[in-house]
């Protein structure tokens, strides 16, 4: 799977799968816009990453903002089209439904599902200049199954999944392609619980999920293991697929 010639763009791109899947794009010879919020931590990122021959580019940006958006896209003018975008800027929850306030609930659904639409409008005129685009966005798999304590989180990645389903319909006719990938356990910073303990290093989530098989592969999963799948649903070899989530969980969505 190639990306040469494509020009992607990235929110969330500064740390964890937003990093995985720029680094991803750039090994399969595409061209990247990464966008966080974290200008500082940003930056860190792309000077990690090397210039790649000029085919790496970052820009801040707060896509709870219209302005902000519209600044991160028009730092690339050169580019004709846009050819995929990457929708992953997200914020974590611990809140269950009974105690989450309505300002908390509202900032979530915000950031992790109005802001996915607020920047897919923004670059839809770039989008449609493409001949071969392509949206992914970032799921989990809370978007199909209920968690403790995942009230706004949960809520705002099931609203994404319809979203995503919703896109793919009012964009086909213009060829523009819409899906999404739902990681399940993955070591990314969202892990770390309010009393700075990973939760993947917990006796109760080796018991629960490890040792009795709910994650059938025996592990989690890594931000690595996800970005292979935004890759595929980016390039030509999913040009037939739109409306879809592809589960990368190592198998923790078959055993519920």
């Amino acid at each position: 799977m190639r990306l040469e010639g494509r020009r992607i763009i990235v929110t969330g791109a500064a740390r964890g799968i937003g990093l995985a899947v720029v680094r991803a794009c750039l090994d399969a010879d595409g061209e990247v816009l990464a966008t966080d919020s974290d200008g500082e931590a940003l930056a860190a990122a792309a000077e990690s990453l090397g210039n790649r021959s000029g085919r790496l580019r970052h820009h801040p940006i707060d896509i709870g903002n219209p302005r902000s958006v519209a600044r991160a896209l028009s730092s690339v003018p050169d580019w004709p089209a846009l050819d995929g975008l990457v929708n992953n800027a997200a914020i974590l929850d611990i809140g269950a439904s009974g105690t989450v306030t309505d300002h908390r609930f509202a900032e979530v659904l915000d950031v992790n599902l109005t802001g996915a639409l607020r920047v897919t409008r923004a670059a839809l005129p770039l989008l449609r200049r493409s001949t071969a685009p392509a949206i992914v966005n970032t799921l989990s798999t809370q978007a199909f199954f209920g968690v403790p304590h995942s009230a706004a989180y949960a809520a705002a990645k099931g609203g994404l999944y319809m979203l995503t389903r919703s896109m793919a319909v009012d964009f086909g006719a213009e060829g523009i392609r819409v899906n999404a990938v739902a990681p399940g356990f993955v070591n990314t910073r969202m892990a770390i619980t309010e009393d700075g303990v990973h939760e993947h290093e917990t006796d109760d989530f080796r018991t629960h999920y490890i040792d009795a098989g709910r994650i059938p592969l025996r592990r989690p999963g890594t931000p690595e293991d996800c970005a292979g799948a935004f890759v595929f649903l980016l390039s030509e070899s999913a040009r037939y697929i739109t409306g879809q989530a592809l589960c990368v969980d190592g198998g923790l969505s078959a055993t519920y």
